[in-house]
């Protein structure tokens, strides 16, 4: 047989209910995990710009192409990707020591998965040529269950931020 609390109890339950919940979102903000994604593989975590390690996905700018023909903005999509990993997800990142381009390189992750390697799973980045070879079982399977980018043609980021720069 259910028995229910008296009303009187029953509302000071959920005041203490809400007041929790209160506090440890109150917590989570305090504790600085509370991450946004700048490109499809950079986020800022407290003010401070991490370079994801590993992985290297489309640069504002690049275009990509559908098999249809259809040319698309894959770095708008490798962001809001790694934006969807980050959503209420609490994030850390561990700094590598390293730098690129004036952000720290970090292994960091979203309620304990390797944003890194997520990103390279879903197949709106790539791994790294040089750093990111444990995320090439990952990118191979990606390529062929044909996810991400690899739904139709693209420029590695890094030819394409090469080019680019030669045409400025």
């Amino acid at each position: 047989m259910i028995q229910f609390l008296p009303l009187q109890r029953r509302r000071t339950v959920q005041t203490l209910v809400v007041l929790a919940a209160g506090l440890l979102v109150s917590a989570s903000v305090l504790a600085g995990d509370t991450a946004r994604a700048i490109t499809g593989d950079i986020i800022e975590l407290d003010g401070k710009r991490h370079c994801l390690f590993g992985i290297d996905a489309p640069d504002p700018g690049q275009r990509c192409m559908l098999k249809n023909g259809k040319i698309y903005d894959c770095s708008r999509i490798a962001t809001t990707a790694l934006m969807d990993l980050l959503a209420g997800a609490s994030v850390r990142c561990r700094p590598t020591g390293a730098m690129r381009d004036r952000c720290a390189i970090a292994r960091c992750a979203a309620d304990g998965f390797d944003l890194s390697g997520n990103m390279v799973h879903t197949g709106w980045a790539l791994a790294d040529p040089v750093d990111g070879t444990g995320y090439l079982g990952k990118q191979e399977s990606a390529r062929s269950r044909r996810h991400g980018l690899w739904r139709g043609a693209f420029e590695m980021p890094w030819e394409w931020r090469a080019r680019s720069s030669r045409q400025k």
